[in-house]
């Protein structure tokens, strides 16, 4: 009689399941759905569960997939070895892309692992292959006609001007999918329009609506980024604009060929001629431009360390940010340069306002009659450097005059006598501080405000220290005079 010999148990096979969805018209439940099907499988055919990976929120096209981070884990741990089957509930939770499904597919054949979709598992027939990428084109063919829907019904709304989803504009609300205006908004649209068109800055403004608690759309306080994008905003005008690909900016979206714009279509909050003239003034500000063309460049320091700060332009889907960065990377953050930028002007065009003329005049006449005072100090100073010169002169002198010394040493004292008489000669010769009259202070300033705004922020500001994206700081090169009459407190 031959003994029984025992059948050896087949290996364990390890599993992982990958879950996701994608937008909000899922929710975590559908995620805790596909696990449950996805466990029910692995128990069935006899695999262990050896880990999960889940993506929430995040769409399976193609573009997207660099974004999901659960997704990009497990195709890393696919090197590792430690499972040999990856479940999904259906193949578009892993992707939405023919591409990148031939991809996936390649990779972990490679690697020896097997992806199935416990709802669409087809087997491993030449049939079932066949299935397989049928599903994959689907999946595809689902995305992008998806995605023609939404355009289309984007379009449909813009041809009847109604609003296109997102937040509406700051002095807008959106009524049964139509503008209507916030009158509260609306007046503080019109004050930054009107402050804009005086040039006289937006300090005063943001700080009334922080008293008030008015915020933006997104409950945040108004920042000058917002301002910056009010300023632009056509549809205050009354206009509405609308392109199915957005532009790089607003005059290109105008612009564009399949632009849908309807006149008198959005309640008007702005007149055409206040738009226009603020535009006209808003495009003679240097934003942006080559590194060493920024507004600022050269005057903005990282107030965490004190490092200076430089001027960066990434580009990120089709649109260009320019950011503040600390040289030193000390952690601080990138700071969004227009809030630099109108940080500087708003300092700028209240330091050049005619109601400050004053101010600075008075400031610079107690400043000159402080004259005598500066001459006696640095006349003082002078001498007080010089003798201290004069005892090191003296010093090596008396070594020059001690005994006999080797020629090396006499050369190199020489030398240093020789240099400190030069230093003392500079000294005696250094100039007393100067001093303008008022009356040429005044035609100075003058002269400025008519130049370029890039060109007066680098003659009458000395230093820009960022603390945080709203706590931007503006100091003058009239620091000195102006900070004696209190200006700092007014800024």
């Amino acid at each position: 009689m031959l003994p029984n010999n025992p059948v050896p148990a087949a290996p364990v096979q390890h599993a992982v399941i990958y879950a996701r969805y994608s937008s909000d018209k899922q929710t975590e439940d559908s995620i805790e759905a596909q696990l449950r099907a996805c466990n029910a499988y692995a128990e069935a055919k006899g695999y262990t569960v050896v880990g999960i990976y889940k993506d929430e929120a995040i769409s399976g096209k193609g573009s997207k997939t660099a974004s999901r981070t659960q997704y990009q884990k497990l195709q890393r741990d696919c090197d590792k070895g430690q499972f040999s089957i990856i479940l999904v509930h259906k193949y578009d939770r892993i992707a939405r892309s023919m591409a990148e499904h031939i991809n996936l597919a390649t990779r972990l054949q490679g690697k020896g692992v097997e992806l199935i979709a416990t709802a669409q598992d087809f087997g491993t027939s030449n049939e079932a292959k066949i299935m397989r990428s049928l599903m994959w084109a689907l999946s595809e063919y689902y995305i992008d006609n998806l995605s023609d829907e939404v355009k289309k019904g984007h379009r449909e709304n813009a041809l009847k001007a109604l609003h296109n989803g997102g937040v509406p504009p700051f002095g807008y609300d959106v009524v049964a999918g139509k503008y209507v205006i916030n009158e509260l908004e609306a007046t503080y649209v019109r004050k930054l329009f009107n402050a804009c068109a005086n040039r006289i800055g937006y300090v005063d403004i943001v700080a009334e609506m922080e008293r008030n608690g008015i915020v933006g759309k997104r409950g945040r306080p108004v920042r000058y980024s917002q301002i910056y994008e009010m300023l632009h905003n056509e549809k205050y005008t009354g206009v509405y604009v609308y392109s199915a690909k957005m532009p790089k900016t607003r005059a290109e979206r105008r612009e564009r060929a399949d632009a849908i714009r309807i006149e008198g279509s959005v309640p008007q909050i702005i007149d055409r001629a206040l738009f226009d003239q603020v535009q006209q003034i808003m495009s003679g500000k240097k934003q942006v431009g080559n590194k060493a063309n920024y507004l600022c460049s050269g005057l903005v320091y990282c107030g965490s360390c004190g490092a200076k700060m430089h001027g960066i332009a990434p580009r990120k889907n089709g649109h260009q940010y320019f950011h503040y960065y600390c040289s030193a990377k000390c952690g601080a953050r990138l700071t969004p340069m227009q809030d630099v930028d109108a940080q500087a002007l708003s300092y700028l065009h209240r330091l050049l306002a005619p109601d400050s003329q004053k101010l600075i005049t008075d400031a610079l006449v107690s400043f000159q009659s402080k004259l005598r005072e500066r001459l006696a100090n640095h006349n003082t100073t002078i001498k007080r450097e010089i003798a201290a010169k004069q005892r090191q002169y003296d010093s090596l002198m008396n070594n020059l005059t001690a005994g006999e010394l080797p020629a090396s040493v006499v050369t190199d004292i020489g030398q240093k006598l020789q240099a400190l008489k030069n230093e003392m000669e500079a000294l005696r010769e250094t100039p007393p501080p100067h001093d303008f009259t008022a009356e040429q202070i005044k035609a100075w300033l003058s002269a400025i405000k008519a130049t370029p705004d890039e060109r007066a922020v680098h003659l009458l500001v000395d230093r820009i220290t960022v603390y945080g994206k709203t706590d931007i700081r503006v100091s003058s090169t009239l620091a000195s005079v102006l900070g004696d009459a209190g200006w700092g407190s007014r800024i």
